[in-house]
């Protein structure tokens, strides 16, 4: 009776693991994902980064992370594309990522087995003189979905919190869609 138990109980704790939650990896998240809205399509790229310190030494960060770029069109148009991507950054430039052509930088959440946060580096719209905003999520629905999500206001309390001289910073919006689900095509 006890083994039955026992065997009914590993049971139920499998297939509630399968149904409420799933451990994805980083190779979960990298490829290329695709959002079309109509006559909208965004697209991003995602691979497995590295980041490299040169400042100290060829320091290599044991954070897990994943750099990307992006691409918008309209109408069959293409408006931006930004999908060559470097796989390695070099944290002594942090601040020029798109010129190591990463658009996208995202960092393992903690204690999150299906979510990386991000900085996003809208090239039309320039947050931050350029510099990027954070105040995004990448989290993976499902093995072929993932959800993109970015909050500006967020993003601005971020950067501006605690700075008493910082001028006011105003919401610009964003080039590409804030809150869409994308389904995996590679």
């Amino acid at each position: 009776m006890m083994k039955r138990i026992i065997f009914i109980f590993i049971t139920i704790v499998i297939l509630s693991n399968n149904v409420f939650g799933q451990a994805y990896t980083v190779n979960d998240f990298v490829g290329i994902w695709r959002y079309e809205n109509n006559d909208t399509v965004f697209t991003i790229v995602l691979k497995e980064g590295k980041y490299i310190n040169d400042f100290y030494n060829n320091i290599t960060s044991k954070s897990t992370y994943i750099f990307g770029g992006y691409s918008l069109s309209v109408n069959g148009k293409m408006i931006d594309d930004y999908t060559s991507v470097n796989d390695t950054f070099n944290g002594a430039l942090e601040y020029n990522l798109p010129l190591q052509h990463i658009y996208i930088r995202a960092i393992k959440m903690y204690g999150c087995t299906n979510k990386f946060g991000f900085k996003f580096y809208d090239q039309r719209k320039r947050h931050f003189d350029g510099k990027g905003i954070s105040g995004g999520n990448l989290t993976l629905l499902t093995p072929n979905k993932l959800k993109w999500e970015i909050n500006e206001e967020l993003g601005i309390w971020r950067a501006t919190e605690g700075c008493e001289d910082c001028p006011e910073v105003k919401p610009i919006g964003f080039s590409v869609p804030n809150n869409v689900v994308l389904t995996k095509v590679e």
